[in-house]
């Protein structure tokens, strides 16, 4: 699948940056439907940006598997060392398999309405 929204993703290796910023190591494997294996074909290191993904990407541990939501790819050419930087970016993620599910919300039903009629048996007088 390679690196793309929608793609599934395992983490190797998470480096917390800043409130803002979390760095990884991801890689993406596709399956070769001639020999029934499985074949790397994405690796890198990845930054999650904005403080809820950044966050949430800090509680991933080495072995946890994501859903890449969404996500940029930037190239920039340094004319005077004659190198192209790639960088790769993900704005949101889901978390497969349940790691790092200590960040995850609590589901809060919200209460319910009543119809509006005065309950008078909880009346003082």
């Amino acid at each position: 699948m390679g690196f793309r929204q929608g793609s599934y993703a395992k983490v190797w290796q998470v480096k917390p940056i800043s409130d803002t910023i979390t760095e990884f190591r991801i890689s993406t494997s596709r399956k070769n439907k001639q020999t029934d294996t499985y074949e790397q074909d994405f690796s890198g290191f990845v930054r999650c940006v904005g403080t809820a993904t950044a966050r949430k990407a800090a509680a991933l541990k080495e072995g946890d598997k994501i859903k890449i939501g969404d996500c940029d790819v930037t190239t920039k050419y340094d004319k005077e060392k004659g190198v192209t930087y790639t960088n790769y970016v993900i704005f949101s993620f889901e978390d497969v398999d349940g790691g790092g599910s200590n960040q995850k919300e609590a589901y809060s039903p919200s209460p319910t309405v009543d119809d509006g009629e005065l309950d008078d048996s909880h009346m003082p007088f």
